[in-house]
């Protein structure tokens, strides 16, 4: 796709949700995409949701913590957004991929 102006957007980085009305439930969202899918629009990306919200489980949903916040991954939330809205990462899940691959395998594949 030329034309399309990309920006580093590390693997695994968390950002604020783009859509405010959803940060009280699901404050952020974390970017799945790999480093090496470049010059398209979107992101894909996964809330990550409060945990006093019902999760799905352990397996499907493991828990994180973000800026002294424990948050579930809510791998069936998955969606994907325009670059330019998602902006100042808060940090970096990475130290989480295992979990994160593991709850898509899930969620994707059964096992």
């Amino acid at each position: 796709m030329s034309g399309v102006k990309s920006r580093a957007m590390p693997q695994f980085d968390v950002y604020p949700h783009p859509v405010e009305e959803w940060r009280s439930q699901s404050p952020y969202v974390v970017d799945i995409q790999s480093d090496l899918v470049r010059g398209v629009r979107n992101r894909l990306t996964i809330p990550l949701t409060h945990a006093d919200v019902e999760s799905p489980g352990q397996r499907l949903a493991p828990t994180v913590e973000v800026e002294g916040v424990t948050l579930f991954i809510d791998t069936l939330g998955i969606a994907a957004f325009p670059l330019g809205e998602l902006r100042g990462a808060v940090g970096s899940l990475r130290s989480d991929a295992d979990a994160i691959w593991s709850a898509l395998d899930y969620a994707l594949h059964g096992y």
